[in-house]
């Protein structure tokens, strides 16, 4: 499953990924697959809440549920759970970055040699 489950401000929330999660996040936010990379590494206090509320807005949809909160109020949650010091994030950023990656085929890395036998 391309989800996870974290508990935020004594809430469960629920956060999915996926082909359909980052067409999603990336036609909202405007940006290419390449720029996602750039943000994420250039300013993470702010994209990584964006992340987030985008992951659990399309996990709300996935259930024809309507959120029932904004990113802001999001935020504030996740500042009281101790910010980037909770183990939230870096357990969302594991997922949301194993998701990047699974079901992708792996690269051949062995080079085959072609032997030639002597006569």
């Amino acid at each position: 499953m391309n989800s996870v489950k974290l508990t935020i401000n004594k809430r469960e929330i629920e956060f999915h990924f996926g082909l359909y999660f980052l067409g999603e996040l990336l036609e909202e936010l405007d940006i290419s697959f390449d720029e996602m990379n750039i943000k994420l590494n250039k300013n993470p206090f702010k994209f990584v809440p964006q992340l987030m509320y985008i992951s659990a807005k399309y996990a709300y949809t996935r259930k024809s549920e309507v959120i029932d909160f904004d990113m802001f109020t999001l935020v504030d949650w996740i500042e009281e759970d101790g910010g980037f010091a909770n183990d939230n994030i870096s357990n969302f950023l594991s997922s949301f970055t194993s998701s990047l990656s699974k079901d992708v085929p792996k690269e051949d890395n062995t080079k085959s040699v072609n032997k030639t036998k002597k006569k």
